[in-house]
C-alpha cells in the first residue's frame, strides 16, 4: 500500500472509529441509566431533595388537595412549611418510584400509547407531615393521588427514548469496534505517534462536545418553565437524569488532551537511526 493510500486509510479509521466509540458510549450511558426502569427511577429520585422541585411538588399537592374541597390558602401554607417531611417520607418516595418506573415503561412503549401517571395514596404521608395543623389533617383523605406526567404530552421525548431502545443491543458492539478501528488506524499509519495524537484531540473534543451538550440541554430544559422554581426543578431533573454525561465528558476530554499532549511531545522527540 502507498504511503498515500495508507494516510487515508489511517483518517478513514480513525474518524469512524472515533465516531462509533462516543456513540457506542452514549448508547452505553443510556442502557444503563435511562432505559432500565428501576435505574432510571432511582436516579430521578434523588430530585425530591432539590428546592425547586420541592416548590413544584407542594403546588401539585395544594391544587389536588384544593379539588378535595380544603382551603387553598391555609393548605398552601402548610405543605409549603412542611414539603421537606412531606418529599423525605419514605411512603411518598416509594409510591412516586413506582410512578416513575410506569413512566419509564409507558415512555418505552412496554404500555399503552397515552398513560396519565400518577403518584397514588399519598394521603396520609402528606396528612402525617402536617401534624402541626392536625384539623387540617383530619381532612385529608388518603387516597389522595397526584398527578405525574401525560406520555402523549411528550411525544418528542418518547421517540427518542424508543430509537434509543432500538439501538441498545448496539451498547456492547460499538464502543468495541471503535476502539479496533481507531487502533487500526494508528497501525496502518505513515507516522504512528502523530495517528495517536490524531487519535487522542478526537477522542477530547468528543468529550468536549458531549459536556458542551450536557451544558446546553440543561439550559434548554430550564427554559421552558416560566417561573424560577420551576426552571430550578428543571434542572434539577436534567442533572439527576443526565448528571453522567457532565463526567463522561470532563473524563474523555481530559483522558484524550492527555494522551495528545504525550504524542505530542513524543513526535518532538527525535529517536537514533531515524530520520
Amino acid at each position: 500500500m502507498s504511503p498515500a493510500m495508507r494516510q487515508i486509510a489511517s483518517i478513514f479509521l480513525i474518524v469512524f472509529g472515533g465516531v462509533a466509540l462516543v456513540g457506542g458510549i452514549l448508547e452505553r450511558y443510556a442502557d444503563r441509566n435511562l432505559l432500565d426502569p428501576e435505574r432510571f427511577a432511582e436516579r430521578a429520585i434523588s430530585v425530591l431533595d432539590d428546592e425547586g422541585a420541592q416548590t413544584e411538588i407542594a403546588d401539585v399537592i395544594v391544587n389536588e388537595l384544593e379539588k378535595t374541597g380544603l382551603d387553598r390558602s391555609t393548605t398552601q401554607k402548610a405543605v409549603n412549611k412542611n414539603i421537606g417531611e412531606i418529599t423525605q417520607d419514605p411512603q411518598f418516595r416509594a409510591a412516586l418510584t413506582e410512578a416513575l418506573v410506569l413512566v419509564n415503561e409507558a415512555a418505552l412503549g412496554k404500555l399503552e400509547e397515552d398513560v396519565n401517571v400518577r403518584v397514588e395514596n399519598v394521603g396520609g404521608p402528606i396528612a402525617d407531615a402536617l401534624d402541626e395543623t392536625p384539623q387540617l389533617a383530619r381532612q385529608i383523605q388518603r387516597d389522595v393521588d397526584l398527578a405525574i406526567v401525560n406520555t402523549g404530552s411528550a411525544e418528542a421525548l418518547v421517540d427518542v427514548a424508543r430509537k434509543a431502545d432500538d439501538l441498545s443491543g448496539l451498547s456492547l458492539v460499538l464502543p468495541i469496534l471503535g476502539g479496533l478501528l481507531m487502533i487500526g488506524g494508528v497501525v496502518v499509519a505513515n507516522d504512528r505517534r502523530t495517528a495517536v495524537f490524531g487519535a487522542a484531540m478526537g477522542v477530547a473534543l468528543a468529550g468536549v462536545a458531549i459536556f458542551a451538550g450536557y451544558i446546553a440541554g440543561r439550559e434548554i430544559a430550564a427554559r421552558q418553565p416560566d417561573d424560577d422554581p420551576a426552571q430550578e426543578a428543571a434542572r434539577a431533573i436534567w442533572d439527576a437524569v443526565f448528571g453522567g454525561l457532565e463526567t463522561l465528558g470532563l473524563v474523555m476530554a481530559g483522558a484524550g488532551a492527555l494522551v495528545a499532549l504525550i504524542a505530542g511531545v513524543a513526535t518532538r522527540v527525535r529517536v537514533p537511526g531515524r530520520e
